[in-house]
């Protein structure tokens, strides 16, 4: 094990270098194992082949004393891995008293994280590196699969259900570091599961309230704090895909086919109108009150229908 951590990413909690330990253990005994098995098997192999067609090999009835040893031996090896890992199993599932939870909702196809002060923040998770933290975690559509690679934790988020595991990363992760798109979706989750991902911040334990308290009063008026914050990517893709509603990609200043079969420029004001009052111009393909009607201040819509201009 010394070292040596398989290709791994980074351990950044005292859990995942645990978990790496315990990896790297039954790596090397089943290793040894498995060369000496082979290695024997070699050997008999070629020491004991048949050498003339008319040789009679010797008849073995057995020794039970190396069928206890060869039975042991292995026997005492999985209770000894199993005391391990039972312990590490218990250690995960019974988190310390003093937990400071951040909520982790999943939705198609972000990342939403809150914290314990009405903080909210989309696309990037914060940690603390002077305390632990409880992840509580659950879904707003479907079965999502929270994953941190370097946590070594992997939970899903499912509606209406909570579940949870905890970290701390002090004296491990270093502060001020980011870990970009680490933050994975585990369970295929529908058309950009594959971009549900999310970056992932140590910080400084005064950092961190620093920026959980900026973040509480920040308006949150830019595209992808709205885009998120409203699920619009459940019901649109932005890569020409299908899906609930009209694509984003290529939309904008196109010639838009209607349910009633007029044609309309999707210019500012259509994109606009079509998020204010989504039925009064029905995409064709489409049926009327699919869409919820959204009522965004007129910096949000702006910087929303600027996004959805630079996918072409």
């Amino acid at each position: 094990m010394g070292g040596f951590n398989f290709g791994f990413p980074e351990a950044l909690t005292q859990t995942a270098k645990d978990i790496d330990g315990l990896f790297g253990m039954i790596f090397w005994i089943t290793l040894v194992v498995f060369v000496l098995v082979e290695g024997l098997l070699a050997i008999f192999l070629i020491r004991y082949k048949r050498k003339h067609p008319d040789k009679q090999g010797y008849a073995i009835h057995g020794s039970t004393k190396a069928e206890v040893i060869w039975t042991l031996i292995p026997a005492l090896i999985l209770v000894f891995i199993g005391v391990w890992s039972s312990g590490m199993v218990y250690t995960i599932q019974t988190p310390p008293s003093d937990v400071y939870e951040i909520k982790v909702t999943g939705m198609k196809w972000a990342w939403q994280f809150e914290y314990p002060n009405g903080a909210k923040s989309y696309g990037e998770l914060h940690v603390p590196n002077d305390r632990n933290v409880m992840f509580k975690i659950s879904s707003k559509d479907v079965i999502h699969s929270f994953w941190i690679p370097e946590f070594r934790m992997k939970q899903d988020a499912v509606p209406g259900r909570v579940t949870s595991f905890t970290v701390n990363v002090k004296d491990i992760a270093q502060a001020g570091t980011e870990y970009k798109e680490r933050i994975i979706c585990a369970e295929y989750c529908g058309n950009n599961h594959s971009k549900m991902l999310a970056n992932l911040f140590i910080d400084d334990g005064k950092q961190f309230d620093s920026w959980v308290e900026t973040e509480k009063t920040r308006k949150k008026t830019d595209a992808a704090s709205v885009i998120q914050a409203n699920g619009c990517t459940s019901c649109h893709t932005i890569d020409g895909g299908k899906s609930a509603g009209p694509s984003w990609k290529g939309l904008a200043d196109s010639d838009h086919k209607l349910a009633n079969g007029q044609t309309v420029k999707a210019d500012d004001a259509y994109i606009k109108e079509s998020i204010t009052n989504p039925n009064a111009k029905v995409a064709e393909g489409f049926q009327p009150g699919m869409m919820p009607t959204f009522q965004l201040d007129d910096e949000s819509l702006k910087n929303v229908v600027d996004y959805i201009k630079t996918l072409k």
